[in-house]
């Protein structure tokens, strides 16, 4: 009698751009998020199917089922509402969201204050700072992708926009970066961590413990540490 394998559970993962996180290369998904979806998938005994989507849609994904999961999401109140939070975050980010402004721009942004008069870009559906992301005084331009951010401060069709160095830099020529862009004075430095979501209508919201379980097992075995280490090496 011929044994016909089963095929894997499927786990739908939500996936916008964002290098050295998480990029498309020859038509394949690679990236720090992606090795950890597929490290939590294979704990699991599943599959992953990615689906590419900017910010603002992933996320539409997820509050309307369409996707399972996203990696690597900040915590927020609007979030928690449609999203399910495994624990343990899968990393805490240390580094700064710095504020990047033209070079020979004469704007002084050296505290919060200072973004008032400005035309701040920002990615469409991304979450900063709680005291930036509920400030309805500031002038916000929602934009699609890093790539608008950038090509929009250059053209002087934004004052400045935010976001840590480490997602900016593989958008933009080092020249360039190094004799048209700089930072203001003024950052955001505050620890946050960053989680695996799943959409409270997934089929898995039911299996958030489980799922948990899973994600401990490897972070504690190093697995998780592993990844983050490859990417930053």
């Amino acid at each position: 009698m011929k044994v016909v394998s089963q095929p894997l559970p499927t786990i739908t993962v939500a996936m916008y751009i964002e290098p050295p996180f998480s990029n498309i290369v020859d038509g394949k998904f690679v990236g720090e998020n992606i090795d950890i979806a597929n490290a939590l998938a294979e704990q699991l005994a599943r599959e992953v199917r990615f689906i590419y989507c900017p910010p603002a849609r992933c996320f539409a994904f997820l509050q309307n089922g369409q996707a399972d999961m996203m990696i690597a999401i900040r915590k927020t109140e609007i979030r928690e509402q449609f999203l399910n939070y495994l624990e343990p975050p899968i990393k805490i980010q240390h580094l700064p969201l710095q504020f990047y402004i033209r070079a020979e721009s004469k704007i002084e942004l050296n505290r919060y204050q200072d973004l008032q008069p400005l035309k701040v870009g920002v990615l469409r559906g991304a979450s900063y700072f709680d005291k930036f992301d509920h400030d309805t005084q500031l002038t916000k331009i929602p934009l699609t992708n890093y790539q608008q951010l950038v090509d929009m401060l250059l053209k002087g069709r934004i004052d400045t926009f935010l976001e840590r160095e480490e997602t900016i830099t593989p958008w933009v020529d080092q020249k360039i970066y190094k004799t048209k862009i700089k930072l203001a004075k003024f950052s955001y430095d505050e620890t946050v961590g960053s989680y695996i979501v799943v959409s409270k209508r997934s089929p898995l919201r039911n299996e958030i413990a489980h799922l948990s379980k899973a994600l401990k097992a490897i972070s504690d075995n190093g697995e998780i540490q592993t990844i983050l280490n490859k990417v930053r090496n």
